[in-house]
């Protein structure tokens, strides 16, 4: 559940209890959210230093986890800034607009598969297999921190590829979820199968067989999409597994 605030910048500080020469960033919980029930835990993520939060500057959250397990998150954002908050939640609806402020219509489709274009699925490709080559030396330096953490980046543009397939074969209209929670429920068993194993990584060995078998699905997929939409095919495969040749041979 989220709470949003939109206010005039001047109304903002005041609500936030935080000066004109203050930046907006260092408010504190305000005491009123402390009415909505005793809080367990809670988060400003725009006034972290060492990670740093998602939203623009000026604007302000406070995810709250309270003792009953609801959760709320406020957020607190100028006025001036509303038409730059669609961008943000293009799936909010309004529900009381007395001021009539909210002219956005409600965007059902804003996180849903994009349709590749030729550009989208080139660039697709060249990144799978620009990820391909970095975890080849990865893996000759018997980096196992790295390796994993390349294999997880080749997994993600892997579904990627696999988004435009599903778009494909259903409907462009399906949301697959926040980091492609629902992507399982679209793929065939033998998929799936290769995907979950892939997350068994405890060897350098399980890394470079994991990598084998997602390669074989993203270039199966990639055919797939590629005769689908006559897309080119440029030669990005057969140029890495030379690189990879290269390094083994040095």
């Amino acid at each position: 559940m989220t709470f949003l605030f939109f206010l005039k910048i001047k109304n903002l500080r005041k609500l936030l209890n935080i000066n004109k020469n203050e930046e907006i960033k260092k408010a504190k919980l305000p005491q009123f959210i402390r009415n909505f029930g005793e809080i367990l835990f809670y988060q400003a993520p725009e006034s972290f230093e060492f990670y740093k939060g998602d939203l623009p500057k000026n604007w302000l959250s406070f995810l709250v986890v309270f003792k009953n397990g609801i959760r709320i998150d406020f957020k607190f954002i100028p006025l001036k800034e509303l038409k730059n908050y669609y961008e943000f939640e293009p799936l909010s609806k309004v529900l009381i607009d007395k001021d009539k402020k909210f002219v956005k219509v409600k965007n059902d489709t804003a996180f849903c598969i994009k349709k590749p274009t030729q550009k989208d699925f080139d660039e697709v490709r060249n990144e799978f297999y620009w990820l391909y080559g970095n975890l080849e030396k990865a893996l000759l330096r018997k980096q196992l921190i790295l390796a994993n953490c390349l294999l997880g980046s080749m997994r993600k543009v892997l579904f990627d590829m696999l988004s435009f397939k599903i778009g494909l074969k259903f409907t462009f209209k399906i949301w697959l979820g926040k980091e492609n929670t629902y992507i399982l429920k679209f793929l065939k068993q033998k998929e799936i199968k290769i995907i979950l194993n892939s997350f068994d990584n405890t060897s350098l060995k399980q890394i470079r067989r994991s990598r084998k078998n997602l390669e074989k699905l993203f270039f199966k997929t990639n055919q797939f999409v590629a005769k689908k939409n006559g897309f080119k095919i440029y030669a990005y495969r057969k140029n890495i597994f030379e690189y990879c040749n290269i390094l083994n041979n040095l």
